[in-house]
């Protein structure tokens, strides 16, 4: 993390009932806690008074990603950490207020370890890898399924021979409904990732490395998002 010197240093502590803020002024070293009902309105309000140069910290969390989009605007910097590293303040009790505290001292001493975090259209690209991919884990379980009714009946194909029961036959065309909706759905990810690609030379280059294709080369363009974050190039191709 950068070593600039700000007017305030702020830690949110975002529980989905009450939230905990914690600020530290450049000068003097005094801790300022609220704990108030959480409120994304009332969080922008407070981050927004404070007039002068400010960074705030947010531990990576299920929310964080919503937390920095929303606040992106009123800081001068948001700082996404790793929650493991306020261990180096364990001592007393644990509670929201608590934590917070801890977090913005770490910060004012430039100890916490950032998280790389992005805002902006990557985070469109990771949602969508993370459903195509549970897409299609549904649909090998769907077809695994469907393969295995088909065992059960001594059949290792449709030609073999249909279902002879009623109740067979019903359950047989139950997965083959599924699975010609899965198959609809991958059609529509697959048409996507194209558009996407077409879009964005981000995800056009890495095609040109070989045996990636349009899912592969995005789903590495959304976990990247950029190669200059990193050191050199062997970091970014490791």
């Amino acid at each position: 993390m950068e070593t600039t010197i700000y007017d305030h240093y702020i830690a949110i502590d975002w529980p989905m009932n009450y939230m905990a803020i914690a600020r530290m002024a450049k000068k003097p070293h005094k801790i300022t806690v609220i704990d108030v009902p959480s409120d994304i309105g009332e969080l922008r309000i407070y981050v927004k008074n404070l007039r002068t140069a400010k960074i705030v910290a947010i531990e990576e969390t299920t929310t964080t990603q919503w937390l920095s989009t929303e606040l992106k605007d009123y800081v001068n910097t948001i700082v996404i950490c790793d929650p493991l590293r306020k261990r180096l303040l364990t001592e007393g009790p644990k509670t929201d207020t608590i934590d917070a505290s801890k977090l913005v001292r770490l910060l004012k001493a430039n100890l916490v370890k950032e998280v790389y975090y992005s805002t902006d259209m990557f985070l469109y690209l990771r949602r969508l890898i993370r459903g195509y991919d549970d897409l299609i884990n549904s649909g090998v379980c769907l077809k695994n399924q469907r393969h295995a009714l088909l065992g059960a009946w001594g059949k290792k194909t449709d030609k073999d021979s249909k279902p002879e029961s009623h109740g067979d036959h019903f359950v047989l065309k139950c997965f083959d409904r599924q699975i010609e909706a899965y198959r609809e759905e991958k059609k529509d990810y697959e048409a996507e990732f194209k558009r996407l690609v077409k879009k964005y030379p981000e995800i056009r280059q890495q095609k040109t490395l070989p045996g990636i294709g349009d899912i592969n080369a995005l789903g590495i363009a959304s976990r990247i998002v950029t190669p200059y974050r990193f050191i050199n190039n062997g970091h970014y191709l490791s």
